[in-house]
């Protein structure tokens, strides 16, 4: 029984290593996404079609 519980408490870590992975994975490609969408990089001019 002792070693259904390491073979319990061992499964249970790597699935939240792999859990926690996706979504950190994903928060960052939300943030990503979010930065390219914005244009942070591209030049606003206000009067840029004169």
């Amino acid at each position: 029984m002792d070693k259904k519980t390491k073979i319990d408490s061992w499964g249970k870590r790597v699935g939240m290593f792999v859990l926690k992975t996706i979504i950190y994975f994903g928060i960052l490609m939300a943030l990503i996404y979010l930065y390219e969408y914005s244009g942070l990089t591209s030049v606003h001019f206000i009067y840029n079609e004169f």
